[in-house]
């Protein structure tokens, strides 16, 4: 058993061989006994947000992960509505320009559902690109990830997803994580493969955010759009292992500076029958609330540093990183990080001008662009963050390939 830090845990006994569709699992995927560690404290760049305020705390060393199987990235895919929001479609609903959205974010253009069409469909898709780029068969498919704060069901999406994909012998469940959800999904994709009863997974980052846009609001309503994006993530052997170190945080006291909170309308029922507070309202979200100014001091603080730790967890330096993908929000926040980690501006990948924020999907939809336009190649060392409501943010130091 492998924990999320990718520290083997101790076992009582080693398990019997476990078997595949075709017989016994083959050698590569077979328990390997854990290698024992010395006892240490275990934190990895540990931080608090404290009144818009990210102050970087003493964090001790992390232990070199001990690696079961490897990982690799070998497919990704995307899917984007057919809809397109422009700037200067945005200045007739509220008071804004093109020149006013372009210059504070470097946003032009959005995507935004319409008509029939649904998340859960353009999770499909991208899903089916990425097996396709992978060559990989649904029904080879382990386990599926879908990583969305907006499923078109309240209960989450996977297991519609996984079944109308195909997968038919997956297992599928949601993680919501917000903007962060798709670097969450990846590092638990490896985790899965790490402890070896999995060999392929699907990791989907889908959202759709428009949905909870108050588009009366110009400083919320410029930002944000729909898509939806997935890579295939496939066992391999420990030296081939394509996923070279992570960092992941979430804090609390950061949730008032963005968020959707729950709020009740009226009681479902007129007559409570003398029981006080029965039924319960019904619940509902509210538009999404963003103090922008901290989020902003938030993202260009904490991305570098989490980006950093993943360098260091990796055991290398940051000249060595052939692009820089972030969470596509703000061009000012892709900006910034990139600056304080000395990346130049040509290694940097970005389409937020097109898309806007599509939270969960921007990083899946920025990857599989680049790899389909010949820019990331094989063998590319990617460092890749995200960072949002939560307060949560990650990054995974990433191989493509």
């Amino acid at each position: 058993m492998v924990a999320a830090s990718g520290l083997a845990l101790p076992r009582a006994a080693a398990p019997c061989p476990a078997r595949t569709r075709a017989g016994l699992r083959p050698a590569f995927l077979r328990f390997v006994p854990p290698v024992a560690l010395p006892p240490q404290q275990l934190r990895c760049c540990a931080s608090t947000v404290d009144d818009g305020v990210v102050s970087a705390e003493a964090s001790k060393p992390r232990l070199p992960r001990v690696v079961g199987m490897g990982s690799k990235l070998v497919g990704c895919g995307s899917a984007i509505p057919a809809l397109s929001i422009s700037n200067d479609n945005l200045s007739k609903i509220v008071e804004t320009s093109d020149e006013w959205i372009a210059a504070r974010t470097g946003i032009r253009n959005r995507r935004v559902l319409s008509g029939d069409e649904t998340l859960r469909g353009l999770s499909i898709q991208a899903a089916q690109r990425a097996l396709e780029m992978a060559q990989v068969k649904a029904e080879d498919v382990d386990l599926v990830l879908l990583c969305t704060s907006t499923p078109d069901d309240l209960f989450g999406g996977a297991a519609q997803v996984l079944t109308e994909v195909g997968c038919t012998n997956a297992f599928g469940f949601d993680i919501t994580a917000a903007c962060s959800g798709f670097i969450v999904g990846l590092i638990t994709a490896t985790q899965y493969i790490k402890g070896g009863s999995v060999q392929n997974v699907l990791v989907v980052g889908a959202d759709a955010l428009s949905k909870f846009v108050d588009w009366t609001d110009r400083g919320t309503c410029i930002l944000f759009g729909d898509a939806a994006g997935a890579v295939l993530v496939q066992a391999c052997s420990a030296d081939e292992d394509g996923l070279l170190g992570f960092c992941v945080q979430s804090d609390g006291n950061g949730q008032k500076h963005l968020n959707a909170v729950m709020s009740n309308d009226e009681s479902i029922l007129s007559n409570s029958n003398g029981v006080p507070g029965f039924p319960p309202k019904k619940a509902t979200y509210s538009c999404i609330q963003m103090n922008g100014k901290e989020v902003f001091r938030f993202a260009v603080r904490c991305v570098p540093q989490s980006i950093e730790k993943a360098l260091e967890e990796a055991g290398l330096p940051a000249s060595s990183i052939d692009w820089l993908l972030l969470h596509q929000a703000n061009q000012r926040i892709i900006d910034a990080a990139a600056s304080r980690l000395d990346i130049p501006s040509d290694k940097v990948i970005s389409n937020l001008a097109n898309y806007g924020n599509t939270s969960a999907a921007s990083i899946p939809l920025a990857l599989d662009e680049a790899v389909r336009s010949g820019k990331v190649k094989t063998g590319d060392i990617i460092a890749a963050a995200g960072f949002g409501a939560g307060l949560t943010w990650g990054s995974a130091i990433v191989k493509w390939g």
